[in-house]
């Protein structure tokens, strides 16, 4: 598998895994920056939406773009349409993610969203 489609795959499973994956796969001072609120979330707040919101049923990303600005990190660049399975619960935001590469493989660094209108 190419490292980038790694990569995407692991950006899917941020919107769609649970609070097991978010524990391996986030970096010891990962942040989350959404709208308010929540606003900007530490890795241990991020964890704990996790385990008590509703998680996302679909996720579809347009628009990506892949960037490996040093050799042990990457950003990824899109569009996502994420649907919570709910009537009127579709979201469309631009987004970027950081990872870096630690002894634990890809890790995520940095996420942020930004709300589209739809």
């Amino acid at each position: 598998m190419k490292q980038n489609e790694e990569l995407w795959d692991l950006e899917k499973q941020f919107w769609l895994g649970g609070e097991d994956f978010y524990e391996r796969r986030l970096t010891s001072e990962a942040c989350m920056v959404f709208p308010q609120p929540p606003g900007i979330l530490d890795r241990a707040s991020t964890i704990e939406s996790i385990s008590s919101g509703t998680r996302w049923q679909s996720i579809s990303f347009s628009g990506r773009r892949y960037l490996m600005p040093a050799s042990h990190t990457a950003i990824l660049l899109y569009v996502a349409k994420a649907h919570r399975g709910e009537p009127h619960s579709e979201y469309i935001a631009q987004c970027s993610s950081t990872y870096v590469y630690t002894d634990n493989g890809w890790q995520l660094a940095l996420h942020h969203q930004t709300p589209m209108q739809q």
